[in-house]
């Protein structure tokens, strides 16, 4: 009884986030106001200063809404499945390789972008504490140069990891599903 919301908020706060990263990522055409933009929207470029109360606001039909479809959806699994052996065979299939091989393949290969922004603060922070130690301004650039071929090489084995996670975990769904599908027969 007290287990279940502790459980159901924090599926609803990942909903949430996937649902923000979701609208975000669409064509400016398709938000909902132009205003609404140009008002976040900062004059210098950049991104939009977002206030930390802005950033976990949840309307409260998106709250209800949320919470409904997740007790729905739990309760319609609970009343299906007869054996947890098969929840935990599906969990264990995604959520393992998710965790073990996706994510961080992703996540390297994600910040490691030569033209990202992370990588970029990460190569002028570098360069900052650099400097400050030799006491040199342009020494930064040697150094990067040279280990180019190494960063290109390990964001290729984050991707090549990502891949070999989606292929295992395909692998395990098809393997929980046809063992499923011979024990009912």
């Amino acid at each position: 009884m007290f287990s279940y919301p502790l459980q159901v908020n924090p599926c609803r706060d990942s909903l949430n986030g996937v649902l923000k990263a979701v609208i975000e990522a669409r064509p400016n055409f398709l938000r909902r106001t132009s205003a609404d933009s140009a008002r976040r929207a900062p004059l210098l470029g950049g991104s939009p200063k977002v206030s930390h109360s802005e950033k976990e606001y949840m309307s409260e039909a998106r709250f209800a809404t949320l919470t409904t479809i997740i007790i729905v959806l739990s309760y319609i699994v609970a009343m299906t499945v007869s054996s947890l052996e098969r929840v935990l065979g599906f969990v264990g299939a995604t959520g393992s390789t998710g965790i073990s091989f996706i994510l961080p393949g992703l996540l390297y290969y994600k910040i490691s972008d030569p033209n990202g922004a992370p990588h970029q603060r990460l190569l002028k922070e570098d360069d900052e504490a650099e400097a400050a130690q030799n006491g040199l301004e342009g020494s930064g650039q040697a150094s990067r140069t040279r280990s180019s071929w190494r960063n290109n090489l390990l964001r290729r084995c984050a991707l090549a990891l990502a891949i070999w996670g989606f292929l295992v975990m395909v692998v395990c769904l098809t393997t929980n599903s046809i063992l499923i599908a011979r024990e009912k027969q």
